[in-house]
């Protein structure tokens, strides 16, 4: 269990309506590249979260082994500090589904056996995300950590992604953007080039060591973009002292974000948009210019502000299994129901756009 952290969390009051019977709970699990997140209700108790590890991305995709067994050593925390507690329904959310998953089919199954909940729901972060800010709403959502992507959504025919391709072809305005971006900044201070920032180099040389060794601790890293996400919060405090440059970053990712999500409204539905994860606790370094963008890209849209976390929407998709499993979405590659739901009737629109 020395993988798995318990984080004395306030306790949220999303899970209230959670338990059916004594002892019963939801379980909320919120997978990522860096980290994973566990949360157990049964209506009356929230647990504490426990983290573990993330997701590990191997050349045949997510390792689910070493994912199931992440969540093995977080269930046991969870389980010897709640021991009355019996997972009715699951819900997970979970970065790299839509790509990086070779046998997302096979996922559900193994979390149900792992947490022995009846009823799973697997969703993409993307998906629990929107549910965490939105709720079941029609609109938009881009989520921003480490990577970013936005989901445009009716919850019933329409599922419209924009980005989310990874630090390599997208991700644009994310973390791992940030960080990149401050690190050629600093990189073209080391070198005199025009348009560095040596504030940003002195971070970089902090966080890093000597500039000219970066490469060789950058390149070969397993999680490049978790390493380059790392130096977004660098990139913030020089913002914070008045770097030009770094200023300029946070506000080139606000337009990219909001260009994103913009990008994923669906036709005809209420232009209703907001955003989650956690670049957004920069603020409004990264709040206020990216509602300025969005106001530009999509000058109908309604902001509202998140009502809740990624975390909030897995448990309230694993309570929807619970309460009306009828109206809870299957919709393959983005959510996945164990048992199955009926598929809501298409109407000729186009369902998904983004596959496997």
């Amino acid at each position: 269990m020395t993988d798995a952290i318990a984080d004395r969390s306030p306790q949220s009051p999303r899970d209230d309506d959670a338990a059916r019977s004594p002892g019963s709970c939801v379980a909320a699990v919120d997978i990522g590249g860096t980290g994973t997140r566990v949360r157990l209700s049964d209506g009356r108790t929230t647990s504490e979260v426990v983290r573990a590890p993330g997701r590990t991305v191997t050349a045949a995709g997510i390792d689910a082994d070493a994912l199931l067994a992440g969540l093995t050593s977080a269930l046991d925390t969870l389980r010897a500090a709640h021991p009355h507690f019996r997972v009715e329904a699951l819900g997970v959310g979970m970065s790299g589904l839509l790509g990086l998953t070779a046998q997302p089919s096979c996922l559900p199954g193994r979390l149900a056996a792992l947490f022995g909940a009846p009823r799973v729901v697997l969703a993409s972060d993307m998906v629990t995300s929107y549910v965490g800010a939105l709720g079941m709403r029609p609109g938009a959502v881009v989520a921003a950590g480490t990577g970013a992507v936005a989901l445009g959504t009716d919850f019933r025919e329409r599922w419209l992604r924009s980005d989310g391709w990874g630090h390599l072809l997208g991700d644009e305005g994310s973390g791992a953007w940030i960080g990149c971006a401050g690190l050629r900044a600093a990189m073209r201070a080391h070198d005199r080039r025009t348009g560095g920032s040596a504030l940003l180099l002195e971070l970089a040389a902090e966080r890093f060591g000597e500039p000219a060794g970066l490469p060789g601790r950058l390149y070969p890293h397993g999680d490049v973009a978790g390493r380059m996400a790392a130096f977004a919060p660098d990139v913030a405090r020089a913002a914070h002292r008045g770097d030009g440059v770094a200023r300029g970053i946070w506000r080139r990712a606000a337009e990219h974000l909001a260009h994103t999500v913009s990008a994923a409204l669906p036709p005809g539905e209420p232009p209703v948009v907001s955003w989650c994860g956690q670049l957004f606790s920069a603020g409004d370094l990264l709040t206020d210019p990216f509602l300025e963008a969005l106001r530009h890209a999509a000058p109908r849209a309604r902001p509202v502000p998140p009502a809740g976390s990624a975390l909030d929407g897995a448990a309230r998709l694993a309570r929807q299994a619970v309460e009306r499993p009828g109206e809870l979405p299957d919709m393959a590659p983005y959510i996945r129901s164990l048992p199955p739901v009926s598929p809501p009737p298409v109407s000729g629109v186009s369902r998904a756009r983004g596959s496997f």
